[in-house]
């Protein structure tokens, strides 16, 4: 859903001629193939024609139902056609130097206020080399590394991460604090801020995560513990790629801090 404002409404309807339901020189067949190219999506879709079927009835709908990246990017594709028909169509209104600066603020307000949440999310499954999965993506970090994993007894992996930290990028872990890890015989604090969390509640629970977060980008997440014998188990891993994801792990990961910390 879009946070047009009315005022910009108003802009946008004048540089548009959407006056008597017309959208600027378009008939039904061309605005509906406009948008299709621009933005991938069908204008003749039923959801748009709640309030009628005409192409400023059904614009004003697709406003208010899709996202200020989507919208912006249209107003900012409509601006380009406007240009071009001005050109060589006298049919196009004449607007103020004024109005038309507006329009192009508003199509980039909409534009660079969403582009964070319009980023791509790609996702990678992986079943088998999952061990060397992680080292790949240890080695693209250039900042940070956040790891909370229940059991890390894994050295090659250790080595990786060390080698990491060494150039600089921030490296912590969130393990359990169990007879696993502490036999492991990997130093983990003498490298790596190091938070060991122990057995909670009635029933002994334990910190059970297994993920890792990258550069606040890109997390690591699934069945896979950090240990050697996870590599000889049927296991599973995902490798998501996308801010919004990585930042809600991250939330996590400091709420496990504070654990240890309280």
């Amino acid at each position: 859903m879009s946070n047009l404002l009315e005022t910009e409404r108003i802009i946008i309807e004048h540089l548009l001629d959407m006056g008597g339901g017309y959208v600027l020189n378009f008939s039904d067949r061309t605005f509906r193939d406009f948008i299709l190219e621009k933005v991938k999506i069908d204008i003749d879709d039923e959801k748009y024609s709640e309030n009628g079927r005409s192409k400023a009835k059904r614009l004003r709908v697709f406003w208010k139902l899709e996202s200020n990246y989507i919208v912006g990017k249209l107003l900012e594709s409509f601006l380009e056609y406007w240009k071009v028909q001005k050109l060589t169509n006298i049919l196009i209104k004449d607007i103020s130097e004024k109005a038309f600066e507006e329009y192009v603020k508003i199509s980039q307000r909409l534009i660079d206020g969403a582009c964070d949440l319009e980023e791509d999310i790609n996702v990678a499954a992986h079943f088998e080399e999952i061990q060397k999965q992680i080292i790949e993506q240890i080695e693209s970090a250039k900042f940070l590394i956040w790891i909370a994993v229940a059991w890390f007894t894994d050295k090659q992996i250790f080595r990786n991460l060390v080698a990491k930290k060494n150039q600089g990028v921030n490296v912590q872990l969130i393990i359990i604090d169990d007879e696993t890890n502490k036999n492991s015989g990997i130093n983990y604090e003498n490298e790596f801020e190091t938070y060991r969390i122990p057995a909670f509640g009635k029933y002994n629970n334990i910190m059970h995560n297994k993920f890792c977060i990258v550069d606040l980008r890109t997390v690591i997440n699934g069945s896979y513990n950090w240990t050697n014998k996870a590599q000889f188990h049927h296991e599973s891993i995902t490798v998501v790629q996308g801010r919004e994801n990585a930042e809600k792990f991250a939330g996590e990961f400091i709420k496990l801090k504070l654990i240890n910390l309280s």
